[in-house]
């Protein structure tokens, strides 16, 4: 008998990608925060009837036939494949093409592969920029569902802006103390299966006794020298 697969993503929201030097201050200013903020979308695929260490629905040299595409309004563009023997970087109206998927557990028939979206994303013919509200919507044909036939079956996630939050530990500190600092922004997780981290230019020491000061400032030692996600997929970030 053939059993029917399906499709899934990582994550029902993406944060939106952006470019380096994008997050600023509550000025407009640039903080010099170098890092761009690619966004890694894993991609999964369970599916009985195939028993391989690897999942492919084409040949070397052939686009596989798993599509990603981004739902911008009434428009829809295919920003890669996935399931060729190979994979392939884009080119010309060809989009990216992200290879097999390897199984997650020898013998589980599940099989993942990650893709990274960036603030100008390659279309092919064109360029695309994800923005708020756009959606990412994955699809997968089954030529053999638990009927016998074909079936395409679908996930989609959207892409969204979320507002972050700053908090220390205390309300009051004696001087020479250390200072937990705490922020929490799902917009800075980019990547759910990793920890991300940031430059301690992303904060701002602001008082009577130091103006607009960021915390890569000499008079400031951190620890760690940046600002880390307490684990995968949290999106809090902090440092001491």
């Amino acid at each position: 008998a053939s059993n029917s697969g399906s499709i899934s993503l990582d994550r029902s929201v993406y944060p939106v990608p952006f470019v380096a030097n994008d997050l600023r201050t509550g000025a407009n200013a640039q903080t010099g925060q170098s890092e761009a903020g690619n966004v890694v979308a894993w991609i999964t695929v369970e599916d009985s009837d195939n028993t391989d260490d690897t999942l492919t629905t084409s040949t070397s040299g052939t686009a596989g036939t798993i599509l990603v595409k981004l739902i911008e309004g009434s428009t829809t563009s295919t920003i890669a494949t996935a399931g060729s023997a190979t994979a392939s970087a884009a080119g010309g109206s060809t989009v990216e093409e992200l290879g097999p998927l390897a199984e997650t557990v020898i013998g589980s028939s599940v099989y993942e592969v990650s893709m990274t979206i960036k603030n100008t994303q390659d279309a092919g013919a064109s360029n695309v920029t994800p923005t708020s509200g756009d959606i990412l919507q994955v699809e997968y044909v089954d030529t053999a569902n638990d009927v016998g036939g074909t079936s395409t079956s679908y996930d989609s996630s959207t892409f969204d802006l979320r507002t972050g939050s700053l908090s220390v530990d205390k309300d009051v500190y004696v001087l020479g103390s250390d200072v937990v600092i705490t922020l929490t922004d799902p917009d800075l997780n980019l990547d759910s299966s990793s920890t991300d981290s940031y430059a301690m230019t992303i904060i701002e020491w602001d008082s009577a006794a130091s103006s607009s000061t960021l915390l890569n400032d000499s008079e400031f030692t951190n620890n760690p020298s940046s600002i880390e996600e307490t684990g995968s997929d949290t999106g809090v970030f902090q440092t001491v």
